[in-house]
């Protein structure tokens, strides 16, 4: 059995996850990984709620009755985030007989502290503190965990893993990135989509170093292959490129729930991009149940905010708009559209109302003149106000120095 010997890019080797505290001791992992840092008391709301809107897209779904598979380094369901959203977990360990592996009950660890992350940020729930959620708080998340490096896992571990996941959720996140085509894990993968489960991936963090390149299983047929952007929307520098890449969205700045029970930490990377796309994916199956899965990745992409207008290699279609994922009214069956008619996948747009005139020609002249005069009289006095304004605000200034002071980070959160 093949192993992947060329570079297996999982994610997390390169997404930048930080801690926000020095790592404890956890007995069940040979590379253990601790809880992280509670919220400080004056952290605000989680950024990527209000970039994304999210709390408008709650007031229609939240992703109830959907569960995303998680396949990754473990999820610890006892952080207060995460509790009651985790299915049992599934492990596969390698096993020292000629590089084969088995599937066990899961130990529901997060050696690497990845997965955990990753599933808060898809379906993190309210808990005490709703100043952190994840994109589908109502989601339920299916672990799916590789016990060891998954460097050194066999390729047929690897797809196994992924027809598990697919066998659990109807949403298969995978923060992975391998640098060439495995046979096994296209058939995996293929296996997946022909199950009608929607397939995110990432794209991978390899940008600088090795650019160009294609990734897997991102770049296979009917997955989602997510870049990341930052909190400006600007694609990351590290974010891989192509054009199999499908979509993007943020993958910077972003706070998660930690392994070892408690506390959060700084994440950044496709892999937690990835997780971000596929909150929304839960969002859309919820909404609406009975679209099939390539429906949902079609009306993911066709929503998107294309930051350059049109599709390109460092965000695919765009940035994804959760709201308009879930509301917009999107072309059905792919087919070629006749004359008029808008193209399948793409948002129909109403036409603008025609609304008869509220004025005839005479009066209309009427009140523009009015207009110009009131704008002559309403412009002497606001010269008037502002000059006295602005020698208020200089005797002001003199008193309490600078009018603006800007607002330094959180003490103690870090995100990068």
């Amino acid at each position: 059995m093949r192993r992947i010997a060329v570079v297996l890019a999982l994610v997390l080797a390169l997404s930048g996850l930080t801690a926000l505290t020095a790592p404890l001791a956890h007995a069940a992992c040979r590379q253990p990984a601790g809880p992280g840092a509670p919220l400080p008391a004056a952290a605000g709301q989680e950024p990527l709620i209000n970039r994304l809107g999210l709390r408008r897209v709650w007031e229609l779904t939240k992703g109830r009755g959907v569960t995303v598979s998680v396949v990754d380094s473990g999820v610890d369901a006892r952080h207060p985030k995460l509790a009651g959203a985790v299915e049992p977990p599934v492990d596969f360990r390698a096993t020292l007989a000629g590089g084969g592996f088995e599937q066990a009950r899961g130990t529901g660890d997060d050696c690497e502290n990845h997965g955990t992350p990753i599933a808060g940020i898809i379906a993190g729930r309210a808990a005490d503190d709703e100043r952190v959620l994840g994109v589908a708080p109502e989601a339920r998340i299916a672990p799916v965990r590789f016990d060891g490096s998954l460097a050194q896992a066999p390729t047929e571990m690897i797809a196994a893993a992924i027809r598990a996941g697919a066998d659990r959720g109807g949403v298969l996140n995978l923060s992975f990135a391998v640098g060439v085509n495995e046979p096994a894990i296209e058939k995996a993968v293929q296996y997946a989509v022909d199950r009608d489960v929607v397939v995110v991936a990432a794209a991978g963090n390899e940008g600088r170093s090795q650019p160009g390149l294609t990734w897997y299983p991102a770049a296979y047929d009917g997955v989602l292959a997510v870049a990341g952007v930052d909190a400006a929307g600007r694609p990351a520098p590290e974010s891989n490129r192509g054009a199999w890449v499908d979509i993007a969205a943020p993958g910077e700045g972003l706070t998660a729930p930690s392994s070892g029970g408690e506390g959060f930490v700084a994440v950044k990377g496709t892999s937690f991009a990835t997780a971000v796309v596929s909150g929304v994916a839960a969002l859309v199956r919820a909404r609406f149940p009975d679209m099939p899965a390539d429906e949902v990745v079609r009306r993911i992409e066709s929503t998107a905010v294309s930051p350059s207008g049109g599709r390109d290699e460092r965000t695919g279609a765009g940035i994804v708009d959760p709201y308009l994922a879930v509301t917009a009214e999107t072309a059905g069956a792919a087919v070629a559209p006749q004359a008029g008619e808008t193209p399948a996948g793409a948002i129909r747009v109403a036409p603008v109302p025609q609304v008869p005139p509220l004025l005839t020609p005479g009066e209309a002249t009427a009140a523009a003149v009015a207009a110009i005069l009131l704008a002559c009289a309403s412009v002497a006095t606001v010269a008037g106000l502002s000059a006295r304004g602005i020698a208020a605000r200089r005797e002001r200034r003199g008193r309490d120095g600078p009018a603006y002071r800007p607002v330094g980070p959180v003490p103690g959160r870090r995100l990068s």
